[in-house]
């Protein structure tokens, strides 16, 4: 969702994207690559071309890299195609699924990148025999949550937006159902992909065990995943869905609240998904989620403990929904479906994340800064431009599905032992300009800064564009990033797949 574009006047302002590795990396138009592509047939649109400045176009306006070519595959062997062309011609190469992502890696995060646009990929089709879900590597999550029930009656746990793709279960896929069922991410089972050869491979854990490891949560350093192979789930039809809206009136009060909300997610079962959000009036809360497979009753009886322990919320509501309701309430529309090829949706944001231990809960110093902070600058920035939310999610506590530390193993997502996820998000109501995006950047880095410990982490579907390339990979990976490196040295040893935050190979 966020792209790095070198604009006149807002250089300083930009996150300043780390080199290109080696110098072997030719970043200028080639004829000579062109003709590559068009001897294999693949269809290319140039940067003469009258749909490049669309095609080319990065959700989030606040980043605009501009590719050299855009590849628009209909078939496995384009994609393998565009992949040996640019590699014959040392070109660097991204794949682009929704086009959602946070630092625009999907445009290649900087100048002068090969984008392979997967939008024709968005098959979902569901096997009643396997109980699996097979999904193109173009497929937005809507679509597929749609489809899927249509067809069995099945879900998957991913995140709330309908027109996010398939980077999202590529590097973890947080949803509101996923304490329950785990992330995006967990639920692979198999992938087709096109390594940095030019090879269409499958790859499982049984077979190219280590690519399918890495390519389970840092898929964008390691190749283009064309298919994806899902587990699902019978969905529940009684869901509780909950929302209290608070004015603590203090930020004393403020903090009271959300020290007794972290006391309870300590031991809150695997079947609630529940978070904090605050936005641009300050101190004032929410607390909401989702209660799957439960009655109000059951859900009373958990609750009601907590809601004792509170202020006296503002408004509420509580009702029971199936699972089709419960996605578009959280989606905020009236419908799933998003367009499958054509998406030109459009916005100019900044976000930032923090990662929190389980092991080390947030302290109630720490709280006091953040809702300082948030009462102090808060209202200033939305009077400003640049209204603002934060959305703190749990996903650690109880049994949760998602801190199973045995999921090491299983995929290179890296943060396992996790109690909350904070997301901080401002919008830049006048569009980029220089005053506004050095304002956004230093609201957020400041918001971030009063919460955040030494041993905390960031989490890479959020990224962050701002960070340097070192730093980056050591928030968004923490352990991991080791074995990810040798995997990288073994598959891609020349960075055929890079972008200013993907992972370098080991020496």
């Amino acid at each position: 969702m966020v792209r790095i574009s070198i604009l006149l006047g807002l250089v300083p302002l930009l996150a300043s994207a780390s080199p290109v590795p080696g110098d072997d990396f030719d970043l200028s138009p080639r004829a000579t690559f062109v003709d590559c592509l068009s001897g294999k047939n693949v269809p290319v649109v140039l940067q003469s071309s009258a749909n490049f400045g669309q095609l080319a176009s990065a959700y989030n306006l606040r980043l605009r890299p501009r590719p050299i070519v855009v590849t628009i595959p209909a078939t496995t062997t384009h994609v393998s195609d565009t992949v040996k062309c640019a590699k014959q011609y040392r070109l660097k190469v991204s794949a682009r699924g929704g086009g959602h992502s946070y630092s625009a890696q999907g445009l290649g995060g900087a100048d002068g990148s090969v984008v392979i646009d997967l939008q024709n990929f968005h098959d979902v089709k569901y096997d009643s025999t396997t109980t699996l879900a097979e999904v193109g590597g173009g497929a937005r999550l809507g679509n597929i949550a749609r489809k899927l029930y249509d067809q069995g009656r099945r879900g998957i746990p991913h995140g709330t937006c309908p027109a996010v793709g398939m980077g999202h279960p590529s590097l973890g896929g947080f949803g509101i159902s996923s304490r329950n069922w785990g992330l995006m991410v967990d639920q692979i089972v198999q992938v087709q992909v096109v390594t940095a050869d030019g090879s269409l491979k499958i790859a499982k854990k049984n077979y190219n065990g280590d690519l399918f490891w890495a390519l389970k949560g840092a898929a964008p350093s390691f190749g283009i995943v064309t298919r994806f192979w899902f587990k699902t789930y019978a969905v529940p039809e009684n869901i509780v869905n909950y929302s209290y809206r608070f004015q603590p009136g203090s930020v004393s009060s403020a903090v009271d609240s959300f020290m007794k909300i972290q006391e309870f997610a300590k031991k809150a079962p695997k079947e609630l998904g529940l978070g904090v959000s605050l936005w641009g009036s300050g101190v004032n809360f929410e607390l909401s989620g989702a209660y799957y497979g439960k009655s109000i009753d059951d859900f009373n009886r958990l609750f009601k403990p907590l809601l004792s322990s509170l202020p006296a919320p503002t408004s509420s509501t509580l009702d029971s929904r199936g699972w089709i309701d419960t996605l578009l309430r959280f989606a905020g529309s009236g419908s799933l479906s998003v367009p499958e090829t054509g998406y030109n949706e459009h916005t100019t944001f900044y976000a930032k994340s923090l990662v929190t231990s389980s092991r080390a809960p947030i302290e109630r110093k720490g709280m006091e800064n953040f809702f300082n902070y948030a009462a102090r600058e808060g209202p200033n920035a939305a009077n400003q431009g640049l209204p603002w939310f934060v959305i703190i999610n749990l996903y650690g506590g109880g049994n949760s599905a998602i801190t199973n530390p045995d999921l090491l193993k299983e995929s290179s997502y890296g943060h396992r032992d996790t109690l909350w996820n904070f997301q901080f998000y401002t919008t830049l109501n006048g569009g980029l300009t220089p005053q506004g995006n050095t304002a956004a950047i230093n609201f957020l880095t400041g918001f971030d800064g009063v919460v955040r410990r030494s041993g905390d982490f960031s989490y890479v579907n959020y990224a962050d564009p701002t960070y340097s390339r070192w730093w980056a990979q050591k928030l968004y990976y923490g352990k991991q990033l080791t074995q990810l490196s040798l995997v990288k040295k073994k598959w891609d040893r020349d960075q055929v797949f890079w972008y200013p935050q993907s992972i370098d190979p080991a020496k």
